[in-house]
């Protein structure tokens, strides 16, 4: 009850699923944008809570990595796990942004819609897109998430994982049919991945979608990994083998442009 009535005014008798606990966590790590490290007292003063509440939830956050407390100070400062999650949040966006010319370019060139994509969770997840100029074309929007096995993207991105992590996606979130075409065995998939390694580029025959073929190459950081991939998609009747084998070429070159922009060690010799 005592938990109950503590929601309730923290949440001012607005929001019903606001949470008190998350809410002064959130307040805590928001008083790290005004100084570098604070005392428990000094942290309790400033937002007008006991010191046993503070003290819960400093102890939470130092437990989890989100702050790191001085030993011979007491004060508690940013931990690793923040700026692990700040680094992370820079280089999505700095994808997203740098990757976008090329996009419109490759757009532009074809006709046809592009977007970019990242493995998270098991899942991909659309982080820009540039629609094609055709009037039947393949529709999305950033944020969008796609099953990784069935998509170009995401086998792109499997493509390059070690194979006890491929393991744990499909554990996670097996391997669903949605298409007469979908790779739904382990097997099946391992092979698929194999043939992308050879070939460089990845492709989706209608496996996600009936009538939806794309195609994706991966691309790669400055330390040289494929952390993203870049995808082409189409309706099935515009991507025939011969639009295929002029397609290829132009997906991996994007990618590689795009690459070299994030600064990839591997695509800077190139």
């Amino acid at each position: 009850m005592a938990e109950e009535s503590e929601l309730a005014g923290a949440r001012g008798g607005k929001d019903p699923y606001l949470l008190a606990s998350l809410h002064r966590g959130l307040e805590v790590l928001d008083c790290f944008a005004e100084r570098e490290s604070w005392t428990l007292s000094d942290l309790a003063a400033r937002l007008g809570h006991n010191k046993a509440t503070i003290f819960r939830v400093l102890h939470t956050l130092e437990q989890f990595g989100y702050l790191a407390k001085e030993s011979a100070t007491g004060r508690y400062g940013l931990g690793l796990r923040l700026h692990a999650l700040g680094t992370a949040a820079m280089r999505h966006e700095q994808l997203r942004w740098q990757a976008l010319p090329p996009l419109q370019d490759l757009a532009e060139a074809t006709g046809e819609t592009v977007h970019v994509g990242i493995l998270h969770e098991g899942v991909v997840v659309t982080v820009q897109i540039v629609e094609g100029t055709h009037a039947v074309r393949m529709h999305s929007a950033v944020g969008k998430r796609s099953p990784a096995h069935a998509s170009a993207l995401g086998k792109v991105l499997l493509a390059h994982l070690p194979d006890a992590e491929v393991d744990g996606v499909i554990a996670a979130h097996g391997l669903p049919r949605f298409t007469p075409a979908t790779i739904t065995t382990a097997e099946g998939l391992r092979a698929a991945l194999h043939r992308v390694r050879l070939d460089g580029i990845a492709r989706d025959e209608e496996e996600i979608e009936p009538g939806l073929r794309c195609l994706a190459a991966p691309i790669t950081d400055r330390s040289g990994r494929p952390t993203a991939a870049l995808a082409i998609s189409a309706p099935a009747s515009r991507m025939d083998a011969a639009r295929v084998a002029e397609l290829v070429p132009r997906v991996k070159a994007t990618a590689a442009r795009i690459s070299r922009m994030l600064g990839s060690p591997s695509m800077a010799a190139a």
